[in-house]
């Protein structure tokens, strides 16, 4: 098998382009910059693509989005073991010189121009199936994976090209989903991760969401609920109390918790595994 260090400078698909590493990547990865599709408002944004070595190309992927806080340990906890699983990481940054914090971050429509700019972007890559990329994200990531999956969102920023194909949302705030009068999915699966203790109201508003989705376009998406887990509980640091108005009382609170990190560790792996599989 070819390692990503050998094959990253070979000819990609068919012999048409040449992938090489640019001045300024990261190790192990390539920092790729590019902007959001709303073009009122072009924010620069950028992102890391990992390429699996144990996998030739052209393979899966998917765009991680980091939650309010930025990228952390939360994406590092799961990026390894997706790779290992033959699928590439595009960890996105959609903090850096945009936003500082919950009194000043995107808003949901905004972050979903973010999104979709990811989706276009990977599929420019020789080394990426454009037809297998999903997303998962984290709190305000995983709000923004739910919103991708709405068919007015794909429509409004992809055309006639479609979206994402699988969504992997952990602790997504799905309150403001409860009100949208338009919340119609492309149909791509999705799984949501969630604990009972979640400070935004996750142990409610999940089952109420999956409820709708269910009832009203007999969608099923899949849950997985962790009694007693907190909001970021795959967050491997110190317990944290913060301020964020979108928390019940403005006080979001999260804390590690390891036995619900590794199952969602297996259980998001598998997942993508299947939904990403070649068809």
């Amino acid at each position: 098998m070819i390692r990503y260090s050998e094959w990253i400078k070979l000819l990609a698909v068919g012999c048409l382009a040449v992938l090489v590493t640019p001045i300024g990547a990261t190790p192990g990865g390539e920092r790729i910059e590019f902007s959001s599709l709303d073009r009122s408002h072009p924010l620069p944004v950028s992102g890391t693509l990992y390429l699996p070595e144990e996998k030739s190309p052209p393979c899966p992927a998917v765009v991680m989005v980091h939650g309010t806080s930025g990228i952390n340990s939360v994406g590092r906890f799961y990026q390894d073991s997706i790779l290992q699983a033959g699928i590439a990481v595009f960890e996105v940054d959609f903090k850096t010189g945009i936003f500082t914090g919950p009194r000043d971050r995107p808003s949901p429509d905004a972050l979903v121009a973010m999104g979709f700019a990811a989706l276009k972007e990977l599929r420019k890559r020789p080394a990426i199936d454009p037809d297998r990329i999903g997303i998962m994200g984290f709190s305000m990531g995983g709000h923004l994976t739910v919103n991708a999956a709405f068919e007015k969102n794909r429509k409004l920023w992809m055309g006639d090209e479609k979206g994402f194909a699988t969504h992997a949302a952990f602790f997504p705030v799905c309150k403001s989903f409860l009100a949208q009068s338009d919340c119609r999915p492309t149909g791509a699966p999705m799984i949501i991760f969630y604990g009972t203790k979640d400070s935004y109201g996750e142990g409610e508003n999940v089952p109420l969401f999956k409820r709708l989705l269910l009832n009203r376009f007999k969608f099923g998406v899949i849950t997985v609920e962790y009694a007693g887990a907190c909001h970021d509980f795959n967050r491997n640091e110190p317990p944290l109390s913060y301020y964020d108005p979108a928390a019940i009382g403005g006080r979001g609170y999260m804390a590690w918790d390891a036995d619900a990190a590794n199952d969602s560790l297996t259980r998001v792996v598998d997942f993508l595994s299947k939904t990403l599989a070649a068809k």
